[in-house]
């Protein structure tokens, strides 16, 4: 660690001998291998060497660049805890104008994640709620003396339509001691009792919401969207943030003592996005099965099932993070031959939990609306973009039929991609394309009937999400990206 530090502070010091275009490249490189050689040490450790890093910096310009990338960073890491730099970065440098962010929008943006992200650290006491449970009792959660999962969903959130089985179906099968909260952060109390009923259907789990927001449990948790999961341990402190399934299952199994392969990890992650980007534009689904039929010749041909299993596991994991039509594609023909073609071999309980039921999941969705199919004849409330002309406007809000358009674009509000998918769309209907916007934010808000008709039709479950139409309404492409 004191070498690379030795190196990286050599780099620091020798900027004012550089170029003010490419001044900051070797820096960016060696804060990359600072980062991973920091990776797994405990938070406090990893702030005292960010804050020597920014003091470091003789200049303003060198230090704002450190200060940001270090923030930059540890925000999007996906590491568990990590976050918890941030804010200390955050808190330390940026909010306080030690050094400048880039623009105001910036500065406001890094004082909310630090304002919803204090609380409920790794090792931090978990904060107290008080809350409504089904039965319109007040309760405080979570409470103590066991092992707590505080799980936050939405029943429009389509995330947390995969999430909440995964979760139901991991309580079902796990001998760990888990007391579950479910948190509803909704206020339609039908739906929350059919959601119940359906996804969450696991004996024992106590049912909370809070409708009218008293207990600030946006601010205590950073529940800014949904899904959000907690593992607080038997002394009220906080043993796991920002989990999903999987990493619940890994964090119990490493607590009890008999941890099982974990799917997903970042070696796995890292492999296959070599093995990927070395196809570069041309891609295309059936290179997906080839790279899975040389891991099943390399670990199952060979007489390795246990390497098989982890292998293409490790695949279907990486694949569910993939977007566009061509990975999607290949991950439905992926799972028909290697996960589910092959059910012999995923024959533990295990298996059946992390893998098949994951695969059964995302076939389901990618199956529907399949390419050649005719949509349903939907009226639906959205924005339809097509070229202006003298007698009218380029986009008109109201009720279309989704089998009018060309494309139908399905987005959220606060998404990088859909914003640059949305730019995309209207130099479509520039060319006389006709676009209809769908914002799933306002049909979840306002037209819940039209968001779960769309939900249980189309592939919904990350967004943007994007079909081109035929004459008819008949599928044409999907899973585009403009």
């Amino acid at each position: 660690m004191k070498r690379l530090l030795t190196v990286l502070l050599a780099v620091f010091f020798a900027f004012s001998l550089q170029a003010q275009d490419d001044r900051f490249e070797a820096l960016g490189a060696k804060l990359e291998e600072y980062f991973t050689a920091l990776a797994g040490d405990p938070v406090p450790v990893q702030n005292a060497e960010c804050d020597f890093l920014i003091e470091s910096c003789q200049d303003s310009l060198t230090r704002q660049f450190v200060a940001l990338k270090i923030y930059d960073h540890y925000l999007n890491s996906k590491i568990m805890g990590d976050d918890g730099v941030a804010v200390h970065v955050a808190d330390t440098w940026l909010i306080p104008g030690k050094v400048a962010m880039h623009s105001e929008l910036d500065l406001l943006n890094a004082k909310v994640f630090a304002e919803f992200n204090r609380q409920a650290q790794l090792g931090a006491e978990a904060p107290t709620l008080v809350v409504m449970d089904q039965e319109g009792e007040t309760v405080s959660v979570p409470g103590k003396g066991e092992y707590t999962v505080l799980y936050f969903y939405d029943t429009s959130c389509s995330t947390c339509r995969i999430e909440s089985p995964r979760l139901r179906d991991f309580l079902k099968d796990t001998d760990f001691p888990l007391q579950t909260v479910a948190f509803y952060t909704g206020d339609d109390e039908e739906e929350w009792a059919r959601y119940q009923a359906t996804s969450l259907n696991v004996p024992g789990i106590t049912h909370v919401w809070d409708p009218e927001m008293d207990s600030d449990y946006q601010r205590k948790y950073g529940v800014l969207q949904t899904p959000r999961m907690f593992l607080i341990g038997p002394d009220g402190t906080v043993v796991g943030r920002g989990l999903d399934t999987p990493a619940l299952r890994m964090l119990t199994e490493k607590l009890s003592g008999k941890e099982s392969y974990v799917y997903g990890t970042r070696e796995g992650t890292a492999l296959y996005e070599k093995v990927f980007a070395s196809y570069g534009d041309d891609l295309k689904p059936e290179d997906v099965l080839d790279v899975a039929a040389y891991v099943a010749e390399r670990t199952y041909g060979e007489g390795d099932a246990e390497s098989f299993k982890h292998m293409e596991g490790d695949l279907l994991y990486w694949l569910s993070s993939q977007t566009g039509e061509i990975y999607k594609e290949g991950t439905r023909l992926f799972i028909d031959k290697y996960i589910l073609g092959v059910s012999e071999v995923w024959n533990k309980d295990e298996d059946a939990a992390q893998v098949v039921s994951m695969a059964l999941m995302m076939k389901e969705l990618l199956e529907r609306t399949p390419v050649g199919s005719v949509i349903p004849d939907l009226q639906v409330h959205g924005t339809l973009l097509r070229k202006p002309c003298l007698f009218r406007k380029g986009s008109k809000d109201g009720v279309f039929s989704l089998r009018k358009a060309d494309y139908l674009v399905f987005y959220t509000k606060g998404c990088g991609r859909c914003e640059e998918t949305l730019a995309a769309a209207r130099a479509l209907a520039d060319n006389k394309a006709k676009v209809l916007l769908v914002n799933m934010d306002n049909l979840f808000e306002q037209y819940p009937d039209e968001s779960r008709q769309l939900l249980d039709t189309f592939d919904l479950s990350g967004l943007p999400y994007v079909l081109q139409l035929g004459p008819d309404g008949v599928v044409q492409h999907k899973y585009l990206e403009l």
